[in-house]
């Protein structure tokens, strides 16, 4: 199982991105950062929330230098279909990878093998495949957002000012550094 400083296992993955069904690997994205939410399933309300809550700060991400996905064990054709019939998906830019396989989310440890679904998990990948954070939720327990884009900015601090560490309630002083 994947921790906190071990190498990222970039893999091939297929996707649901920009109208097409695709299969990219995940090593492209070495360089940059690369955040992996994942979500038990296609057509439940607070995944949709959930996406549709990260569209729209999408922007922020890229601006830090970050890639976001999505992920979950749906298939990509299930993903194509969440996204294209759900009008509060329509804006959503990044990536959606089907983890069908469970490869990933398994590594990941948001695999649950008794529903065939993956726990909501969050990782957060450094530029050299490095990774800096994971956080897993009970399927019912939805993120705030907000939260996963303070944490990347706390992950781009640390690694930005080596030896240097944030503090708690630090969000206003990074802002103004």
């Amino acid at each position: 199982m994947l921790r906190v400083g071990q190498k990222f296992p970039y893999c091939k993955v297929k996707v649901y991105h920009n109208g097409e069904i695709k299969e990219i690997n995940l090593e492209e994205y070495k360089g940059k950062w690369l955040v992996l939410v994942s979500h038990p399933a296609a057509f439940t309300t607070v995944c949709q929330e959930e996406l549709s809550e990260l569209s729209k700060i999408y922007d922020e991400f890229k601006k830090l230098g970050a890639e976001l996905m999505s992920l979950s064990t749906d298939t990509v054709y299930t993903l194509k279909a969440w996204k294209e019939s759900t009008d509060s998906l329509k804006n959503v830019e990044f990536p959606m990878i089907s983890d069908a396989t469970h490869n990933l989310t398994s590594t990941m440890g948001t695999y649950d093998e008794n529903t065939g679904l993956t726990r909501r998990g969050t990782v957060i990948v450094n530029p050299e495949g490095i990774v800096m954070h994971i956080c897993v939720n009970d399927f019912l327990i939805g993120r705030n957002t907000m939260e996963i884009l303070r944490t990347l900015k706390a992950c781009k601090f640390v690694y930005d000012n080596p030896g240097k560490a944030c503090p708690p309630n630090w969000e206003t002083e990074l802002v103004k550094s």
